[in-house]
């Protein structure tokens, strides 16, 4: 099987997850794609691919975004991005794996404990400058987001919207970050063109399996996500 058809398929159940839980493209596409691309490429072309379906999915429910969170995650995700930019030129990959791997498993834990955020300039912001530090280094910016809005108690339609809104922005510094910095490779523009038709199967099977979805269980399916990418990252790290 080619590299190209296996990074396809990836990209379309990675949308898939993402449509469905609101969040997981990169959590779910960077570690797979790291066992058949570079590291860097792989960050590169999730972030890409990302950012469309996110944009998809910000305009479609643009009426249940949290602005004020999405925007406050925004703002001080972009501090944090050139930190995230000085770890991918530096850090080793297995350093940046076991990084994924960390942070993936310390928010399901947030999660899973019920972990209870009031609003706030800072506290969310804080939240937001680690993903922007996550999503210039490894691409899975996800994990601090999706704990910081479980916290916050937003309905399911909402925080899959807040999400998608945040992403889109922060992933559209990111992709102007790589770009600055020369990490787009002629490889990550075809992945990327990929994930056109990707994005398109996957999200649009995602988001009927999304509108079936009872609320009051919605937590549940946020949960198994998180533990179904930390299980990817730890493997992606340990081999």
């Amino acid at each position: 099987m080619s590299t190209y058809l296996i990074c396809f398929l990836i990209l379309t159940l990675a949308a898939f997850a993402q449509t469905v839980s609101g969040f997981g493209f990169a959590l779910a596409a960077v570690p797979l794609l790291s066992l058949v691309i570079d590291p860097v490429t792989a960050v590169v072309t999730a972030t890409l691919g990302s950012v469309l379906l996110c944009l998809i999915t910000a305009v479609a429910d643009r009426a249940h975004i949290d602005w004020r969170s999405s925007w406050t995650l925004t703002l001080t995700s972009v501090l944090g991005m050139p930190f995230g930019l000085l770890c991918l030129t530096l850090l080793p990959a297995s350093v940046l794996r076991a990084v994924i791997a960390v942070v993936v498993v310390a928010c399901l834990f947030l999660v899973w404990r019920r972990w209870q955020l009031r609003p706030g300039i800072w506290r969310v912001g804080v939240a937001g400058a680690v993903s922007g530090v996550l999503q210039t280094a490894t691409g899975t910016n996800g994990p601090p987001l999706v704990a910081a809005l479980q916290a916050l108690g937003l309905d399911p339609r909402q925080f899959r919207a807040t999400l998608a809104a945040t992403f889109c922005v922060g992933g559209a510094f990111a992709i102007t970050g790589f770009a600055v910095s020369g990490v787009v490779t002629r490889e990550a523009v075809l992945l990327s063109a990929l994930s056109l038709v990707a994005t398109g199967i996957g999200g649009l099977a995602g988001h009927r399996v999304f509108l079936r979805i009872d609320p009051a269980r919605f937590r549940h399916v946020v949960l198994v996500a998180l533990a179904g990418c930390a299980a990817a990252a730890i493997l992606n790290a340990t081999f």
